[in-house]
């Protein structure tokens, strides 16, 4: 069964004015609800329909399709169903072939409980029924509860549903909509019929249940207080849990894959969020400041330029389309990082208030720019290719003097690097020795898959990796970069590391091993009938499972002692069989 999802999007909103382009929790809230859909596993493809600019940005940000809805799908009394079938047509006026069925969700819904649409598309598949919509039990206000006012000064209380019911606890149990999503059958949703508005639901409605609270729908300012609460405590429940991330920083360096271009630069910004970046990083320079009369083409730039500064001119992003792609990073609730080569451009990085520094590799020994860049008072990610364990050890001098929160990145400075000179060991050696406070990272430069998440296991709090658009362009930079497919499984692999390793600490029993512990480990049994009083001797007992009875490294402690009750053959022995004799 072919789906897909549609976002409906207005711009406008009396209740809450430009409400779907709202910031929640650092993103927009319409990113909420594209993440969710982008989790499902039953959708082959999403669109956004929207009338608005704002919007429409965030949904190409995060490389969705976006079809622009007429005025008059985008007024108040424009329908659901409506809005939908345009979004439907549009889409499937491209190919030759319909979809069977539409998930329809609301933008300005930005929680919902994980696995939602998959359930509801499965319902709809296995079922065969028109549609299924999300429904939460009615609590406190349920019908029954409800009043009405009339009378001459309006305030004499009627019921709103004539009821004998006095506790709450014996209502019968009633459910409303919650507006999580809509999922139907494409056929039901042509079926319109203007005397029936809800026609487009089929007659066979199912419902697929969450729990109070797993949703919630923006109308007004304290449904967003309530959002962005629920959206923060998760995010640090998650990051405390291990859930998301132990500390590993996943950033995607754009680097010059832009070409020079401001739009590709937005295309790959938006391709880093879909990915599960972290933050993205730019570089700042000016070629003329950069470099001098002497300035060479590393051999691996040799196949994409004939001149170091020609090339340089033409990658280069000004200030003002750099504030552009920062906006589309905070957009994206990504961490906006940039690298600066010269003095000239620290003030640059200033103005575009980043939110963490980058030094490169050459410039690990320049401290010039290193103390410059600290006066930022940003943390700072230093790479440390081609350096010597010299060099090394003068820079760990340095950021222990920093006051800056200071990450050493392992970096080998080839292009790509082969495996057998990737030296991931280093990066361990390096969170052992180094000053900063901010561990190690690394900065990848292989070509390998498994590189990110084998970083993380040797100890990287934070991975860079250059994303590109295609990696057989022409640029010094996209053959030894990852495109959009193989970064986004990159990042997949690092946080599959992530949850691998754990959180750490010491040994301690996990839930999921309750099970297993208490049936297959041992306990003290006996091999004969004892009676009540008997001696245990060595030869009255044995050792099998399960794990439930005294244990067997208590073999030798239960020896001696003397039985309180009769205990058959084959049973395990409990302290409260036994009590010592010479107490």
């Amino acid at each position: 069964m072919r789906t897909l999802g549609v976002i409906l999007a207005r711009a406008g909103s009396k209740g809450l004015p430009g409400k779907n382009a709202l910031s929640v929790a650092g993103r927009p809230m319409i990113a909420w609800t594209i993440d969710h859909a982008r989790a499902a596993r039953s959708l082959d493809e999403l669109v956004v329909s929207t009338d608005g600019e704002a919007i429409a940005d965030v949904a190409r940000l995060m490389n969705v399709r976006v079809v622009g809805r007429p005025g008059d799908l985008a007024s108040d009394t424009a329908t659901v169903d409506a809005a939908a079938r345009h979004a439907v047509e549009a889409v499937e006026a491209d190919r030759w072939e319909r979809f069977d069925a539409v998930v329809i969700l609301y933008a300005n819904v930005p929680v919902r409980p994980a696995g939602l649409v998959d359930a509801a598309v499965a319902k709809l598949r296995e079922t065969g029924c028109d549609s299924v919509q999300s429904l939460s039990e009615v609590g406190k206000m349920h019908p029954f509860w409800m009043k009405r006012l009339s009378g001459q000064g309006g305030d004499a209380i009627e019921p709103y549903v004539a009821n004998r019911v006095y506790r709450r606890q014996d209502l019968e149990k009633l459910y409303m909509l919650d507006g999580g999503l809509i999922a139907v059958q494409r056929a039901a949703l042509f079926s319109v019929q203007p005397e029936e508005p809800h026609a487009f639901l089929g007659h066979d409605q199912r419902a697929v249940i969450t729990q109070p609270g797993d949703v919630v729908d923006v109308d007004t300012a304290a449904d967003l207080a309530v959002a962005e609460g629920m959206l923060t405590t998760r995010a640090t429940s998650a990051a405390a849990d291990g859930d998301r991330q132990q500390g590993v920083y996943v950033v995607a360096e754009l680097g010059v894959n832009h070409d020079g271009s401001l739009e590709r630069a937005l295309e790959l910004t938006g391709h880093a969020g879909a990915a599960g970046a972290d933050a993205i990083k730019v570089q700042v320079f000016n070629a003329v400041d950069l470099l001098s009369e002497q300035a060479e083409l590393a051999g691996y730039q040799t196949a994409a330029a004939d001149d170091a500064r020609a090339m340089l001119e033409r990658l280069q992003l000004d200030e003002d389309q750099l504030m552009q792609v920062r906006a589309a990073a905070r957009r994206l609730g990504l961490g906006f990082v940039a690298t600066c080569f010269s003095l000239g451009d620290v003030a640059v990085l200033k103005r575009l208030n980043v939110d963490a520094v980058k030094v490169a590799s050459p410039d690990a020994v320049n401290l010039p720019l290193l103390e410059a860049l600290a006066a930022l008072g940003k943390p700072m990610l230093i790479s440390t290719g081609a350096c010597t364990e010299a060099e090394l050890q003068q820079l760990r001098t340095w950021t222990g003097r920093c006051r800056q929160r200071c990450t050493l990145m392992h970096c080998i400075s080839a292009y790509p690097t082969q495996q057998a000179d990737a030296q991931l060991r280093w990066i361990a050696r390096m969170n052992n020795s180094g000053g900063g406070g901010g561990g190690a990272g690394y900065s990848d430069h292989t070509s390998e898959m498994e590189t990110g998440m084998l970083a993380v296991a040797c100890g990287a709090t934070v991975v860079e990796k250059h994303l590109t658009y295609d990696r057989s362009a022409v640029g010094p930079d996209h053959a030894a970069s990852f495109d959009v497919e193989q970064f986004t499984r990159y990042v997949a692999l690092i946080r599959k590391a992530e949850r691998m390793l754990g959180r750490g600490g010491e040994r301690r029993l996990l839930p999921v091993e309750h099970d297993v512990r208490r049936v297959a480990r041992q306990s003290v049994c006996t091999t004969r009938p004892l009676r009540k009083g008997d001696i245990i001797e060595r030869g009255d007992l044995t050792i099998k499972r399960p794990g439930t009875g005294i244990p067997a490294r208590q073999f030798e402690q239960v020896i001696g002692q003397q039985l309180s009750r009769d205990v058959p053959a084959n049973t395990l022995l409990r302290k409260a069989d036994l009590h010592d004799p010479h107490a």
